[in-house]
């Protein structure tokens, strides 16, 4: 019973994925974290996810923690060890520390990665690192489909793709550029990787699927503005923090049922 329970939890299949591709990042393609760097991601997450439960007598939820510092391993670059700890510290902090009506507001490793952007030169963030191998983008959207399926935000991540393609197509035709070049840009992995696992968090997203769509449309158009127009590679994750900021609003204005993970409450 207990097996069963773990394979139907989307976080299980969430925590494969992220696993399997921070084994690729780092055996296969040569360019993931270190190992002292994700353990010590994992670790710190996990010991401020058991000091929550400790501290407000609750049980311990180590697979939210666990995906946050896979999320972290993923993505996020810095060869400071006090910064892997405060990274992974923000990131858990954040999920507890800036909620509304029971919801975190921020996705928990997007904001520990912007808040060490904002703060230091010392991280950075590579998102086109991945490449735009097609046996990546197939693996990234079989693991993405199977957990966004399971979790209903399939629409939120189709959205977000769909605009931001749609912006590279405008932006090609008006500069007269060939289709293979947005062809190429959204092959990104790094892209995919974000829009799969990132922007469609349910306990931070707008409960509705007309504010999920909103939501997902607004992030593309203010990511598509800050890479091409500001020029900041990392617009994507600057983009879904000031959009989350819109949640409240969002599910005021288009409510809908609150998300739970299995064997948890809504609120």
């Amino acid at each position: 019973m207990w097996i069963r329970g773990v394979v139907r939890d989307p976080r299980t299949i969430q925590i494969a994925a992220q696993t399997t591709f921070l084994v690729l990042e780092t055996v296969w393609l040569d360019f993931g974290p270190s190992l002292p760097q994700a353990a010590t991601f994992i670790v710190t997450a996990l010991a401020m996810e058991c000091a929550h439960a400790r501290i407000v007598r609750v049980s311990i939820n180590w697979k939210s923690a666990l995906s946050a510092a896979l999320s972290l391993s993923l993505l996020l670059r810095t060869a400071a060890p006090l910064l892997w700890i405060a990274a992974a510290m923000l990131a858990i902090g954040s999920k507890y520390s800036i909620r509304y009506t029971g919801k975190h507001l921020f996705n928990p490793s997007a904001f520990a990665i912007v808040a060490l952007l904002l703060s230091t030169d010392q991280v950075w963030v590579a998102p086109g690192q991945w490449g735009t191998t097609i046996w990546l983008t197939a693996l990234a959207t079989t693991f993405g489909g199977l957990v966004l399926t399971r979790v209903a935000r399939l629409d939120l991540a189709a959205t977000f793709l769909a605009t931001y393609f749609g912006l590279l197509l405008f932006r090609a035709w008006y500069l007269g550029d060939p289709l293979t070049i947005p062809l190429h840009q959204i092959q990104s992995g790094g892209l995919l990787i974000f829009s799969m696992f990132m922007i469609t968090d349910p306990r931070s997203t707008p409960d509705s699927r007309t504010g999920r769509m909103l939501f997902a449309a607004a992030i593309a158009v203010l990511a598509h503005a800050f890479l091409f127009r500001w020029q900041v590679r990392e617009g994507v994750f600057y983009a879904l923090l000031l959009v989350s900021c819109c949640t409240p609003i969002i599910d005021r204005v288009w409510p809908g049922p609150r998300f739970a993970w299995p064997g948890t409450s809504g609120g």
